[in-house]
C-alpha cells in the first residue's frame, strides 16, 4: 500500500508539471495521468501525428459515457407513461416477436407465452387510460404490468443466449413509431431522468407478490466524460461510440448539442433494425449489418472504423461490462483501456481487479501491451470519484 501511495504521489507530481490536457475533476489520478499521456504522445502536438491517419478512441455508451443505461431508462419511461404506439390486439405478437421457444421456463412456470398473455390482459385495461397517467398508475393492472414487463425484458435474452437478441428485443415496445418519434421520446426520457439528480434502484412488485424486480432510475453525463470527449477531439483524435443500444436512441442524446459531446451521427454505431416500407419501427435486426454486441463490437470496429484509419486499431477503448470485454482486449495496438468500475463480475470483473491490484508502468508511448486503468464512481450522486473503487447503488423500498 505504501509503495502504491508513493507511486501515486509521483504520478500527480509529473502530471501537474505538464500542461493539463484534462480538467482535474473527479478523475482517478492514475486514469487522468494515463489519458494525459495518451493525448501528449499521440495527439496533434506529437511528432508522430499524421493528420491523414489520426488516432481514434472508441467508447461504449451505457454506464461508460453516461451513468445508467439509455435503453433501459427509456423503457422505464415508456412503462410509467404508457408511451406506446401498439394497439391492444397486437401486443401479444409484439411481445413474442422473434422468440423461438414461447414455452421456455424463466422459473416457476413463467414462460414468454404466459407472461405475454398476462401483460395483454393488463394492457387491455390500461390502454383506454393512456391519456390519464394518474388514473392509469392507480390501477392494480398498472402495478402488475410494469413488474411483469420488466421481468420479461430482464430474462428475454435466455431465449437466444450469446446473441444480440435481448438488445434488439428491448426495442420491441417502440414498435410502430417513426425514427423521429423515437428520437423525440428518447430526448424526453433523458431530460426526465437527468432532472432527478440522483440514481437509485426502485422495487416493483406485482399485486399478488409473485414477481419483484429492481428498476434502475436516474441518469447523468459526467463533466469528466464531456471533458474527455472534447480533449480527444481538440488533440486530433477521432471519437466514436460503439453501443449495444439502438443506434438512433444513442444518437438522440449523444449527437444533441445540448449534451456537449460534439460527436456526429456518422461516428455512432449501435444496434440497427431492418427498415420498413412505411418508415416505422419493426423490431427485427438488420441482417446486412453486424450488430454491436460483444464480439460484434470488435467486428464493427474492424470493418467500419479501422479502414478510415489505415487499418489500425483504436488508441483508446472505454467500457464497463462483459459486453465491452472483447473490444477492450482484441486490439494489440491499443494504448489505453479505460474501465468504468460498475462492480461487475465475470471477465470484466477479473480485468478490473487485475488492473487495480497491479501497479504497471504508467508510460503510454510505444507500449507493446495496453495499459488498463479503472475509474470509480458514485452512481447515487451521479458522479465520478477520484478513486478506482465505486459505491454500489442503494435500493429503495417496494413501490
Amino acid at each position: 500500500m505504501r509503495k502504491y501511495a508513493i507511486l501515486l504521489l509521483a504520478v500527480l507530481a509529473v502530471s501537474c508539471s505538464r500542461k493539463p490536457a484534462l480538467e482535474e475533476g473527479n478523475w482517478n489520478p492514475r486514469v487522468r495521468y494515463a489519458l494525459t499521456e495518451l493525448l501528449a504522445d499521440y495527439g496533434n502536438t506529437s511528432k508522430s501525428y499524421d493528420p491523414a491517419c489520426p488516432p481514434y478512441a472508441v467508447f461504449d455508451y451505457d454506464n461508460t459515457t453516461i451513468i445508467n443505461d439509455i435503453a433501459q431508462t427509456l423503457l422505464v419511461y415508456q412503462i410509467e407513461n404508457l408511451a406506446f404506439r401498439i394497439e391492444p390486439d397486437r401486443m401479444f405478437e409484439v411481445l413474442t416477436r422473434g422468440v423461438s421457444d414461447l414455452d421456455l421456463d424463466f422459473g416457476e412456470g413463467r414462460t414468454p407465452r404466459i407472461l405475454a398473455a398476462d401483460l395483454c390482459r393488463d394492457y387491455e385495461v390500461l390502454y383506454p387510460l393512456r391519456n390519464d397517467p394518474e388514473a392509469m398508475r392507480a390501477t392494480e393492472e398498472y402495478r402488475d404490468f410494469r413488474a411483469r414487463l420488466w421481468f420479461l425484458s430482464s430474462n428475454i435474452d435466455q431465449a437466444e443466449p450469446d446473441s444480440p437478441f435481448g438488445c434488439i428485443w428491448i426495442t420491441t415496445l417502440l414498435d410502430g413509431m417513426t425514427d423521429a418519434e423515437i428520437r423525440d421520446l428518447t430526448r424526453t426520457s433523458v431530460s426526465h431522468w437527468m432532472a432527478q439528480e440522483s440514481m437509485w434502484r426502485e422495487t416493483w412488485t406485482t399485486p399478488d407478490g409473485s414477481i419483484s424486480v429492481q428498476i434502475p432510475k436516474g441518469m447523468a453525463l459526467t463533466p469528466e466524460m464531456q471533458s474527455l470527449y472534447h480533449s480527444l477531439s481538440d488533440n486530433g483524435f477521432d471519437v466514436y461510440i460503439c453501443s449495444a443500444s439502438l443506434e438512433s436512441v444513442v444518437e438522440a442524446m449523444a449527437c444533441d448539442p445540448a449534451y456537449g459531446l460534439g460527436i456526429g451521427e456518422d461516428h455512432v454505431f449501435g444496434i440497427r433494425l431492418a427498415p420498413t416500407a412505411d418508415g416505422r419501427l419493426c423490431a427485427v435486426g438488420d441482417s446486412t449489418y453486424v450488430q454491436t454486441y460483444r464480439e460484434g463490437k470488435v467486428q464493427c470496429i474492424r470493418d467500419l472504423i479501422a479502414p478510415e484509419h489505415g487499418g489500425k486499431g483504436p488508441a483508446l477503448v472505454a467500457g464497463d461490462s462483459n459486453g465491452d470485454f472483447a473490444m477492450l482486449t482484441a486490439f494489440p495496438d491499443l494504448k489505453v483501456g479505460l474501465i468504468v468500475n460498475c462492480l461487475r463480475t465475470g471477465a470484466i470483473g477479473g480485468m478490473t481487479a487485475a488492473s487495480i491490484g497491479n501497479v504497471p508502468d504508467l508510460a503510454v508511448k510505444d507500449r507493446t501491451t495496453p495499459l488498463y486503468v479503472v475509474q470509480g464512481r458514485n452512481p447515487e450522486l451521479l458522479q465520478f470519484i477520484p478513486s478506482w473503487d465505486s459505491i454500489p447503488v442503494e435500493t429503495d423500498p417496494v413501490q
